[in-house]
């Protein structure tokens, strides 16, 4: 399903540019070129487009279902945004700095202060690939509010997370926050009928082909257990066959819980692995909010990302990103692969875990999400090595960054996991928390947040 975007070209016979009937003419040229370069850049994005000369133009065009506005401000000052501004809908403004500047500086400061979900550019050059590329900021929204994660939970989890019991509260009102902000959609499934329905049925010798294939690619094996990598590869067909039954964007699986609980004898992390290939979103943990980022980010960039434990050590300004699993494919489905090792973790206490050998030397961005305080946080660092070692998680990759002003200003709420991205994306995001309507946490600068 392709994405709706409503385009209003702000267009007043009357004003700043001059009037007609030049005005229509250099309107008419000027739509032109836009449209021309939105059906290359966005070939998927259905713009149904709207001029708006009068008030009444303004009405027609509220009143058509759309998911988000983009408006192109042409002419100057008849005050046809505002109404549009005030909808409560992520919208992008672009006004040409010769006919919409008036109209733009009077409504999006105004527009602003009040709280409203917007961005906007002033530009002479509105067909700018840089100024269109914001409009991939509506595009995530509406991708995000089509999108589903499953989560597979234990049955009292389950429980609390549907119903809202004293004992529940934060979790049953996360969910639902989550949903309402981002319009991701959550299935909750009983890990004893994902056990039931997907991972009793797959048959020994197809996850043996998978634990075999796994072994054969990896730079080295030093999981003893070789039952341990089947089991994981069983586990893995089991995801993938419910994330294609349920139609899923991404899979949450409660892994931790699970196994210790001793519901569930696999780990996911090399299924975790598998299923990047396969387009399908993992989230480790069942961490719903980092699950939202990921989506995010793969909507945003096609950029993969890892769940993280970060672990400053103020001695170095360092933190090491620590988790069982990333992808071999960190910079997309184009990018490069990565090297990796199957071993067990945790001083042996977890098994079948997957270390990365991820790339050095780049920026990295991490991500956290709160959506109960609608706040999105983000810091970089300088990868600049990893480490492989038996203790805490598989997966250490080590960044440089502000340690000390990380932890003074790390919320709490969050919680501990970012889930980590190569590239600095601090732009990107900061724009599209403003049109989510969130707060925006820089944790690794002492300025004020924005």
């Amino acid at each position: 399903m392709n994405s709706k975007i409503l385009l209003g070209f702000i267009v007043p016979p009357n004003g700043a540019i001059g009037g007609l009937p030049a005005s229509e003419e250099w309107f008419t040229e000027k739509k032109k070129a836009v449209m021309n370069k939105l059906s290359k850049m966005y070939p998927e994005i259905n713009f149904v487009t709207y001029d708006i000369r009068t008030a009444s133009d303004v009405e027609k065009f509220l009143k058509e279902e759309g998911e988000s506005y983009l408006l192109i401000v042409l002419n100057s000052i008849a005050g046809l945004i505002r109404p549009i501004l005030y909808s409560h809908k992520p919208t992008v403004i672009i006004a040409e700095t010769y006919g919409g500047a008036g109209e733009y500086l009077m409504e999006y400061s105004r527009a602003l202060e009040a709280g409203m979900p917007i961005v906007g550019i002033v530009t002479r050059d509105i067909t700018s690939e840089n100024v269109l590329k914001k409009i991939e900021l509506l595009e995530v929204i509406c991708k995000l509010r089509r999108s589903k994660i499953l989560f597979i939970v234990s049955p009292s989890e389950k429980f609390l997370m549907e119903l809202e019991y004293p004992l529940s509260t934060d979790l049953y009102s996360s969910i639902k926050s989550l949903q309402a902000i981002t319009g991701i959609t959550p299935i909750i499934l009983s890990i004893q009928e994902f056990i039931d329905k997907y991972y009793k049925k797959v048959e020994e010798s197809e996850a043996k082909a998978i634990a075999e294939k796994w072994i054969n690619n990896a730079k080295k094996n030093v999981e003893k257990n070789t039952e341990e990598i089947i089991k994981s590869a069983k586990l893995y067909i089991a995801m993938k066959k419910a994330a294609f039954d349920y139609k899923v964007d991404a899979i949450a699986l409660d892994c931790i819980v699970l196994h210790n609980t001793n519901l569930l004898d696999a780990w996911p992390c090399l299924g975790y692995m598998e299923l990047w290939n396969d387009n399908i979103v993992p989230v480790c943990e069942a961490d719903a909010y980092s699950g939202a980022v990921l989506l995010i980010m793969k909507y945003l960039a096609d950029r993969p990302g890892f769940i993280s434990d970060p672990s400053p050590d103020d001695l170095t300004n360092e933190v090491v990103y620590y988790h069982c699993m990333a992808p071999l494919i960190p910079y997309g489905s184009k990018g490069c692969r990565c090297p990796y090792t199957i071993t067990p973790a945790h001083l042996g206490a977890k098994s079948a875990s997957v270390h990365v050998e991820l790339p050095t030397n780049e920026t990295i961005t991490a991500v956290g999400f709160s959506p109960e305080e609608r706040t999105l946080v983000v810091h970089t660092a300088q990868a600049v090595k990893n480490e492989f070692s038996p203790y805490a998680c598989a997966v250490k990759l080590v960044g440089r960054t502000e340690t000390k002003i990380l932890a003074k200003k790390w919320k709490y709420r969050v919680g501990w996991h970012r889930v980590v991205f190569y590239g600095d994306w601090r732009k990107e995001l900061k724009e599209l928390s403003a049109l989510l309507n969130l707060k925006f946490v820089e944790e690794d600068k002492e300025a004020c947040d924005v």
